[in-house]
């Protein structure tokens, strides 16, 4: 037997049998303060200063206006 045919053949829908109603409960959550969620953040924050059409662009970059 295959693996879907094993999978259709349990479910309740077939009469199978299935216990999936007495699991126990599990509350579950992301992760967080991962280095994913930082380096997000550090590329958002890049973009965003990026995008400015003003000088303050360049203060925020730290770059210095030459005249």
């Amino acid at each position: 037997m295959k693996t879907w045919e094993a999978v259709f053949s349990q479910s309740p829908v077939n009469e199978g049998y299935y216990n999936g109603d007495q699991l126990p409960q599990v509350r579950w959550a992301w992760p967080r303060s991962t280095w994913f969620q930082a380096r997000l953040n550090q590329i958002r924050e890049h973009e965003r200063v990026g995008s400015l059409k003003t000088s303050r662009r360049l203060r925020d970059a730290g770059e210095l206006r030459t005249m």
